[in-house]
Parts: structure tokens; sequence; C-alpha cells
């Protein structure tokens, strides 16, 4: 194996792998796990950059102030640029909530946490971090952390024996891997964006660096010949069946495959692959601008996402590759190559891109400090979407409030709410409507936890919410059961059999399909109560839509974005087609079944938001939905309507008018 000795063309290869990878991917061209380009460019990054640091320990020449001044004409000065560039147009047509968000992100990447921002934020109500424009920036604060480190590390080995230094190397590494392992089994999002579960791959890289120097220092060794080639194959494919096979939920320490790969081939420089295929000029070329493209591509298709209302379409996102390219080139030709040349003292240097990022920083927390500049828009859109209060009955542990107004103190009568987030949001209409009747509500619910049986819901951003969710169940189980003033159950929640983000398991019993343990964790789940004499009443999910419907909102507030969206008829935007609902016909087949054997009744929401082809999002000015699935408090009430019977009211539901 080689270290690099002057400029390697098939590294600048391995680059454009990457990034097409990754291009590919976010652009929905179907590669499901393009994204592992960026596990790649962490092991070129450490391979590189630990080899140079290594070699300057080594000889005794190594400067801080030289190397921090390197790193930052390689990394600042495109995204700085890309960073101003995105503010502006963020100005124009982001809403005060996405400029907040993107403000906070703005803020971090001048700092290099935005990785530790994006972690710290992430949440059940925030909004799709995929419409984050800054989203990339979370691996350049990786990288910049591990590079706050790699050189204190490597001028401490430098005394130590050779052996001894590539065992601790190689013992960094596998306890970075082993943290990542074990990290998936509490916080799978703290694995992906922090830096100690993301070392071990940045640190492969400087291991192959610091092996390939000293085998370069041995005469007679080389890396030519038939295992370089079948190195190069094997690595090449490493990287290209994870590209094409892996999905967004496949855990990181499989993340080892690609980076294998990677090690591979830049470990096989004399290989065929490398010095023709990964050579080849137009090849150099996406590989010398891959930094610029991993930039500006992701805010391109970001800020397309986000204010378009529905996925932009093939032919928009062939245009924007075009643009993207363009830009990169642009952004490559003019300010990486300009700024990498500038014979401009380090001290200086690092003075004039401090400058430069404080006067960012100024801009970005100044929008942040104000809720994303919300003066550059009405303030009725203002008012309807302005972030709604915390649900107090939403724990994050297993254990339910036992406090108003979750749980309240009163002798008389009290209708229960169990179930997940989406009952939740049923909530405050049901008070409205109970209050009415000289009724309380007790509401036991949490977060992404269906009110189920021996069956709970298994999701994949967080492992231990199953076991939290199982024991969440089973306590509001006793607790309602035992009350004797609880008369009437609801049973309320997002049933999503298996096509979101998670899947029913069985906590006893056998297992089967979703659809199989949907249906008898929620049989179980109602003749538990009736065997306690309540009375059971079971909700459809509220109509979900696959949009954004605050996006609507913001098309029909905004010109720019309406005329993004060809949207022209203001009336459109209180209305979603029945076309652009997500399906819940296999969730209501089964709730229609477990109504039938049972004999309880089925609450239908659908009948007060939706008439004919139209369902409502808007209603007399005021929003009904928070995002695509939870309702606002004026959703709520307007979706109430339909318990009047459970609460001992007369029947007057009322349908949301339609066009």
């Amino acid at each position: 194996m080689e270290a690099l000795k002057g400029y390697r063309c098939d590294i600048d290869g391995i680059r454009a792998l990457a990034v097409l990878a990754v291009i590919a991917y976010h652009f929905g061209f179907g590669t499901s796990g393009g994204y592992v380009g960026v596990d790649v460019f962490f092991v070129i990054s450490g391979f590189l950059i630990g080899s140079l640091i290594y070699e300057d320990a080594q000889a005794g020449r190594f400067s801080y102030l030289k190397f921090y001044t390197r790193r930052a004409r390689r990394i600042l000065p495109a995204l700085l640029v890309v960073l101003a560039v995105s503010y502006l147009v963020m100005l124009v047509m982001a809403t005060p909530t996405e400029m907040r968000n993107f403000s906070a992100t703005a803020v971090a990447s001048v700092f290099s946490v935005s990785n530790i921002e994006l972690w710290r934020s992430m949440g059940y109500f925030r909004p799709n971090a995929q419409l984050n424009p800054l989203l990339m920036t979370w691996s350049l604060g990786v990288e910049e952390q591990f590079y706050l480190l790699v050189p204190v590390v490597l001028l401490f080995l430098r005394r130590w024996p050779l052996r001894w230094r590539l065992w601790s190397l190689a013992g960094l590494l596998v306890a970075s891997f082993v943290l990542a392992c074990v990290g998936m089994l509490f916080t799978p999002a703290g694995v992906f964006y922090m830096l100690p579960t993301r070392a071990w791959e940045l640190g492969a890289g400087v291991l192959l660096g610091v092996v390939a120097i000293h085998r370069n220092q041995r005469p007679g060794e080389s890396g030519s010949g038939w295992g370089a080639e079948a190195r190069a194959a094997a690595g090449l494919l490493l990287i290209l069946v994870p590209t094409l096979t892996y999905r967004s939920d496949t855990p990181v320490p499989y993340m080892a495959v690609p980076v294998l790969g990677t090690v591979l081939l830049l470990g096989s420089s004399t290989s065929f692959i490398n010095r023709r295929l990964l050579s080849l000029p137009a090849v150099r070329f996406v590989g010398l601008i891959s930094y610029s493209l991993y930039l500006w591509h992701w805010p391109v298709i970001s800020m397309t996402n986000m204010v378009s209302v529905h996925e932009p379409s093939l032919a928009l996102r062939l245009v924007l590759l075009v643009g993207v390219f363009c830009l990169s080139w642009l952004s490559y030709r003019y300010v990486e190559q300009t700024f990498r040349r500038s014979r401009t003292s380090p001290r200086v240097s690092l003075l004039r891109y401090a400058g430069a990022m404080a006067v960012l920083a100024v801009c970005a927390t100044s929008a942040l400090a104000t809720g994303g500049l919300p003066q550059r828009w009405s303030r009725s859109f203002l008012v309807e979407t302005a972030k709604n209060p915390n649900d107090p009955c939403l724990p994050m542990g297993s254990h339910p409030k036992l406090v108003e107004p979750c749980y309240p103190k009163t002798d008389g009568p009290v209708l229960a709410l169990v179930g997940d987030s989406h009952a939740a949001a049923l909530a405050p209409g049901l008070r409205v409507l109970a209050a009415k009747a000289g009724m309380r509500v007790m509401q036991m619910t949490k977060s992404a936890c269906p009110f189920l049986v021996g069956v709970s819901r298994v999701t994949y951003s967080k492992p231990s919410h199953f076991t939290a969710c199982a024991l969440f169940d089973q306590r509001v189980l006793k607790l309602v059961e035992n009350d004797p003033r609880v008369d009437t159950v609801v049973i309320a929640g997002a049933w999503w059999t298996g096509t979101l983000d998670g899947s029913y398991t069985a906590t006893r019993g056998p297992s089967g399909s979703p659809y199989e343990l949907f249906e008898r964790g929620l049989l179980a789940a109602v003749r538990a109560f009736q065997q306690k004499g309540k009375r059971v009443v079971i909700v459809r999910d509220v109509p979900y839509m696959d949009f954004l419907p605050l996006k609507r909102m913001a098309a029909c507030s905004s010109r720019l974005r309406a005329w993004i969206n060809g949207r022209h008829d203001a009336n459109g935007c209180a209305y979603a087609s029945t076309t652009e609902l997500v399906d819940d016909a296999p969730d209501l087949a089964i709730l229609q079944k477990v109504a039938a054997q049972t004999g309880v009744e089925l609450i239908d929401p659908h009948k007060a938001l939706c008439s004919g082809k139209h369902c409502s999002i808007v209603l007399n000015g005021h929003a009904l939905y928070r995002d695509e699935q939870h309702l606002t408090v004026t959703g709520s009430k307007l979706a109430s309507s339909v318990f009047s019977d459970v609460v001992g009211q007369p029947d007057s539901a009322t349908a949301a008018a339609a066009p």
C-alpha cells in the first residue's frame, strides 16, 4: 500500500464515486444507500489529512498554525459562500419557522458543531430534517472536531515504538466502532451525528495512512500485481453494493462495509481500476469539484423540497442537477482555487476568516433571536402557523402523567382517552364536549405508542421506545380498568400497519404480520376494558396528508411560493384532495373487523373533516393541521364533533364545507 506522494488521480476518482452516490440518493435517482458516500469521504479525509499530520509529526515540523490555516483555506471559503447565498435565498422565501431552523444550523455550522445542533434539536414534532438546507454540514462538523483531536494524538504517539503506535490507533478505532454498536441500542440518531461513534471511519483512513507511510520506507515492497487487482475489485464492490442496497434505517455499524471498501481501494493505487477507470478525466473532474458539489447540491434540492407542496418532478430534478454542477464548477474555479492559492500569511488569513464567520454568525443569530424574521410574512399567516404548545400529557418515559389536566382530580364521571400523539391531538376538542356534558377527560397518551395489549410498535429511530411503549400501555390499562369514575374509554391513534417508521411486534404470544398483530393487540385491548364493564369506542385516524399543509398555506401567503407551485386559486388553499391522502384502507378494515367482533362503536373523524373529494386543512382562516398528521386545537374541535354521542350530546357532527 502506498501513502500519498504527490497527486493521485485515483483518489479524485474515489471522491467522484462518493459524491455521485450522495447526490443520486438525495435527488431520488434510485440509490437507496447512496448516503454511504459520506462514509467514503470520511475514510479519504482520514487517509490524506492523517498522513500529512503523521509525516510532519514524525519529522518534527508539525505546526498547529499552518495546519489549521491549510484546513481553513480548504474548507471555509466555499462553505461561507454557500451559507451566505443560502441565507439570502431563505430571506426571500422561507417561513419564520423554516428561517429559525435554518439559522440555528447556520450558527452551528460557523462553529463546526452543526452535527451536535442537529442531534440536539431532533424531536417528534420537529419539521423533517430533510427540509433543513444545511443538513449536509453535519459531516463537516464531525470532520473538524476530529481534526482538533488527531494532531494531539499523533504528536503524543510519535515517541512510542511503531508497533505500539499502530496498536494504539487500532484500539481507538475499535473502541469507537464498539461504541457505535452499543449506541444503536439507545440513540441511533446520536450514533449517526456524533464524533465518538463516527471517529472509527476517519480513523480507518488515518491508520491506513500510517501503515502505508512505513511500508513505503521499506525497500523492495510493492503494491502491484494480482493482489492489488483483487483488493481494488473487492473495494469497489464493497462500495457499490451498499450504495444500491442499504436503506435509510440501516444501522451505522453496517458502514463498516463501504469503509473497508474504501480502505481497499485507497491501498490499491497500482490496480487497473485505480489507474484507468478511477483516473479517467471525466471522473477526475467530478472528484476535483466534489467538495463544492457536496456543499451546493443539498441546499438546492432541500430548498426546492421546502417550497414545493409536492415532490419535485423528475424533469425539474434533472434541471436542478445541471444547475448544481454549474454552481459547483464556478465555486471550485473561483472560490476554492482562488483561496487555496492565497499567499496571505497564516495569521492574517485566519483573522479574515474569523471576521467573515463572525458576520455570518451575527446575521444568522439575529434571525434566530427574532424567531425567523417574522415581519416578512402577514400577521394572519403568523398567527396560524405559530408553534403549538407542548402537550403535558405526552410523557417521555413509560409512566403516565397523573397530574392535571391529564389525570383529573374529580369525583364526577370521567372519559378516558388512550393512545398516541394522534389521540392526544383529539383531546382539546373532547374536553370541550365533555365539559358541556359535565364530564372530565383523562388523557393517557404517549407519542408513537398506539394503545394495544400484547403488541407494541418498534420505532427504528429509537429502539428503546418499544419497551417504554409496552410498559406505558400496561400501566394505563391497569389504571383505567381500576378507576370506577371511567365509564367510557376512547382508543384512538395513528394505526399505520408497518408502512412508516416502525412496525408492530408482539410483546407476548406468537408473532405474525403487522396486520395480524394490530388486530390481535386492539382486540385484546377492547376486550380487557369490556371485561371491566367499560364502554369502548375505537377511532379511525384523522386524514393523513401526503404533503405538509403549512406548505400549502405558505404558497397561498407568498407570491413567489405560489408561482413556484403554480397555484392561482386562493380558495383551493383551504382543502386537500382525497387523492392527496395516505391510504388507510387496510387499517380501516381492521378497525371495522374489531368493531364487528366486539360490538364497540367505530368513530370516523373523516366525517367532520372531509366532504366529497376534499378534506379541510384550513377553516375560516384557521389552520386545522400542525403538520401532515397532527391536528391543531382548531382542528381538534372540528374533528371531535363526531364524538357528540359518546359524551352524551345531541348528534351535531359538522362536515367541513368542500368547494
